[in-house]
């Protein structure tokens, strides 16, 4: 097509190239497209991680069953599995415990078995227990590598914040663990390797786990992004993260649903700190000196390739240390258990806030001089709009703000439009009458839009520079603790669907009802834009097809973040109509 039709088409036409690019890049991050967008609500995973919404009681130490030592058995690719020494002596468990958390530590390597965090609760309703951290198949900080006799220790309190876990390991050789609760969700873990012994003990190899992370009661949302994750941390390399590469890693890997990665699958690498996560809660470990590789352990549900990770761990691998005789090796670590709490975060140092991933890695990586920024003050205005209501509110008055800064812009753009509006009978004079002559036809059209002061691209301007806004609220609603469990009008959860129905409705599952309201704002849109082309076949695709479109994207996306769209759009119809009035 030539001429203007060519240009005017060209104006939209970069406005839906631009929000195709943008669904389909997100998209392929999602392995199953009907799994993200019409997801069926999830129970907590078996096994390692619980979110249990009730507090179950530990037996009794006479009939306690011994937990499996998967730090002592290294879980493998191979369809071997070593039997575990376990002591005959019964296990005991203390906590560590304050207004925040309540940890568990198991008298069976001095390990974490579970972590309560009391100010969050497990299910959205208003009886649910706290969220409950289950480490007990896989405890959490066990040493592997050690003899079996650093499992038959002895735990004792030394105050209200401290534990010290005791074990001989024979011949002169003790292992001694100090465990202190630093704050609400810091733990500070101070390991000793005692040699009384006249001659050098060659400390082995050891590996020390996390726990293992399930996926929360009930998340559906953004599945593949920030549900599952392990992030490591050195300075020359920065934050990386795993999740995404999680299926990569493991695909070749056959014969069981249990598995490690091995120096084949991850290249060893030094880390400050390695972090195990899913949507909301997080477990960091930070040695005070670095560690000289680490390993991922999966476990994985489906078969074949559609085999997906439902709860994943990870562990620190040391180098073996030679400690001189009647010396004591001392080994120091801080564990984080709790959630992602930007704030917080940012006081550790050495970037532990990116298991928000609030930067962009790989090709994208360009834009994190932008985006970070954006991420940060959206979030800083979250938390404190919130006290003005609700995060629901929060998100309005968000919203309000974002479309005052953008105000300028927006005006411009619709003006730009009226006035190409206004040129279109000289236009369509220039196509008659060089109907046989494009390029004549075209250099005509571009000195009127030049004598005129038309921009034929500034209606595209203020839905281009409202993108990067939108990019970083989807980041920051993606694992922003904030918003779990929000409450807005019939909102149950910000951070979800609204699901309303569940099970209910054919097809979807579940009612949403605002991305149709978001469909049905961004026709009316449509209609009240001044149209530069005139094309009927276009204006059938940007008045029915793109709302369409938006609606069958959205309809999965957390309403926290279809809030946010929804309103800018009913707050873009109300520029437009004021305007519509004051020039009539």
């Amino acid at each position: 097509m030539n001429g203007t039709s060519e240009i005017m088409k060209k104006n939209d036409f970069i406005i839906v190239a631009i929000l195709v690019a943008l669904m389909f890049g997100w998209m392929k991050f999602y392995p199953a497209l009907e799994k993200k967008y019409f997801p069926r609500p999830e129970q907590p995973a078996a096994g390692a991680t619980s979110m249990s919404p009730e507090r179950e009681e530990k037996p009794s130490p006479e009939v306690a069953a011994p937990a499996p030592d998967i730090g002592a058995t290294v879980m493998s690719p191979a369809p071997e599995v070593k039997v575990v020494e376990v002591p005959e002596t019964p296990e005991e468990w203390l906590t560590l415990a304050n207004e925040a958390i309540e940890l568990t530590v198991s008298s069976y390597g001095g390990a974490v078995v579970s972590a309560v965090l009391e100010n969050y609760p497990a299910e959205n309703r208003e009886d649910s227990g706290p969220v409950i951290l289950d480490f007990e198949k896989a405890p959490a900080l066990r040493y592997a590598g050690l003899p079996a006799q650093a499992l038959a220790g002895t735990l004792r309190s030394i105050g209200g914040d401290s534990l010290v876990y005791t074990a001989p390991l024979g011949d002169g050789k003790i292992f001694e663990r100090i465990l202190r609760l630093e704050g609400e969700y810091l733990l500070t873990v101070e390991d000793s390797f005692i040699n009384e012994t006249d001659v050098p003990w060659a400390l082995p190899e050891l590996r020390l786990p996390t726990g293992p992370m399930g996926n929360p009661a009930g998340t559906t949302a953004m599945r593949g992004l920030s549900t599952l994750g392990v992030d490591t941390f050195a300075p020359a390399d920065g934050a990386h993260h795993w999740g995404r590469q999680l299926t990569k890693i493991f695909r070749n890997v056959n014969g069981t649903n249990m598995l490690t990665s091995t120096p084949e699958m991850i290249a060893p690498r030094p880390v400050d700190w390695m972090a195990v996560k899913n949507k909301f809660f997080v477990q960091i470990l930070t040695p005070e000196n670095a560690a000289e590789a680490f390993d991922i352990s999966i476990r994985r549900e489906g078969e074949g390739k559609k085999a997906v990770p439902v709860e994943v761990s990870a562990a620190l691998q040391f180098d073996d240390e030679l400690i001189a005789e009647n010396e004591t090796f001392t080994r120091a670590t801080r564990v984080y258990i709790g959630p992602k709490d930007f704030a917080f975060l940012k006081t550790q140092g050495m970037e532990q806030t990116e298991v928000m991933e609030f930067k962009s890695t790989g090709f994208w990586k360009f834009m994190n001089p932008v985006m970070y920024p954006i991420k940060k003050a959206l979030l800083w205005g979250l938390i404190h709009l919130a006290p003005f209501g609700s995060y629901g509110i929060a998100i309005l008055l968000l919203t309000v703000i974002i479309r005052v800064i953008f105000w300028p812009l927006t005006h411009k753009g619709t003006e730009s439009m009226q006035r190409m509006q206004a040129l279109q009978p000289q236009i369509k004079e220039l196509k008659e009458k060089y109907k046989d002559n494009p390029q004549r036809m075209q250099q005509e059209t571009m000195a009127l839009y030049k004598e005129n002061k038309v921009n034929p691209m500034g209606g595209c301007l203020p839905m281009f520079v409202q993108i990067p806004v939108f990019i970083a609220l989807f980041g920051v609603l993606r694992s922003a603790i904030e918003l779990r469990f929000s409450k807005f009008l019939w909102i149950r959860d910000l951070s979800e669907p609204e699901n309303l129905f569940a099970g209910m409705i054919p097809v979807v599952g579940s009612l949403n009802i605002l991305p149709i309201l978001m469909a049905a704002t961004m026709m009316w849109q449509q209609k009240l834009t001044p149209s530069g082309a005139g094309d009927p076949q276009q204006q059938k695709m940007m008045a029915i097809m793109m709302p369409c479109m938006m609606l069958f994207f959205f309809y999965g996306m957390p309403s926290g973040l279809v809030l946010y769209w929804t309103t800018s759009q009913v707050l873009m119809i109300a520029q437009m109509l004021i305007k519509k009035y004051r020039t009539a």
